[in-house]
């Protein structure tokens, strides 16, 4: 799943800067959302899945859904918050 998530959306490591979005970590089921370009955190692979900082959970799993043919729910994911 991860190499199909990958080819589809492409992939960030964590530290790595990245633009507005919201990104998907598949290892742990985290999404970081961003509204403005910035460092994901260090956790691993980062997968974009909207170009919107403010995408709700529900629209996360649905993009998710459509590219993996999987059924996630907003309530799968896990929103991270932004550091302060």
């Amino acid at each position: 799943m991860l190499d199909a998530a990958e080819l589809a959306f492409g992939r960030y490591n964590g530290g790595q800067n990245a633009p507005i979005g919201s990104y998907w970590n598949p290892r742990t089921m985290a999404v970081f959302q961003q509204t403005a370009d910035g460092v994901l955190p260090q956790s691993g692979t980062w997968i974009p899945i909207t170009t919107s900082g403010s995408s709700s959970m529900n629209q996360v799993a649905a993009a998710l859904n459509t590219v993996l043919n999987t059924s996630y729910t907003g309530r799968a994911c896990i929103p991270i918050p932004a550091p302060i």
